[in-house]
């Protein structure tokens, strides 16, 4: 098997007279299994672990977080559970995605962080492939 996984990423900034752009398009990379798993998961505000399975060893994954709604602090914090707690490494504001490479034997730990304001339960698109 050769380069079935695609990554492109791209990120710009244009704030006042600060200015940058960081492009990785065509980043192609090996799945040795083919495995990966998705969907649309609400996330509560205590820690909860997030299943990958039939993924057994991680690789590229894709986080969004649904939440619209603009009263109110909502984020989606993603980390790392260790048995006891969420190590986190990543922080979804409303409307925000991401896309990073994870350790094969992660296991993926997600909480949401909400005021009182925020009426609506936090939804969170998630894709985990397999190396």
């Amino acid at each position: 098997m050769a380069d079935e996984i695609a990554v492109s990423v791209s990120v710009s900034v244009a704030n006042g007279g600060y200015r940058e752009r960081f492009a990785a398009n065509g980043v192609s990379v090996d799945q040795a299994v083919q495995a990966g798993v998705g969907g649309v998961v609400t996330i509560g505000t205590s820690v909860q672990t997030l299943s990958i399975l039939p993924v057994t060893a991680a690789g590229y994954a894709a986080f969004r977080n649904l939440n619209t709604q603009t009263s109110g602090t909502h984020y989606i914090t993603i980390g790392a559970y260790d048995g006891t707690n969420l190590e986190a490494f990543a922080q979804l504001n409303r409307n925000m995605s991401a896309v990073l490479p994870l350790a094969p034997s992660i296991t993926l730990a997600v909480q949401g962080v909400t005021s009182t304001q925020y009426t609506s339960a936090a939804r969170m698109q998630y894709l985990v492939l397999a190396r």
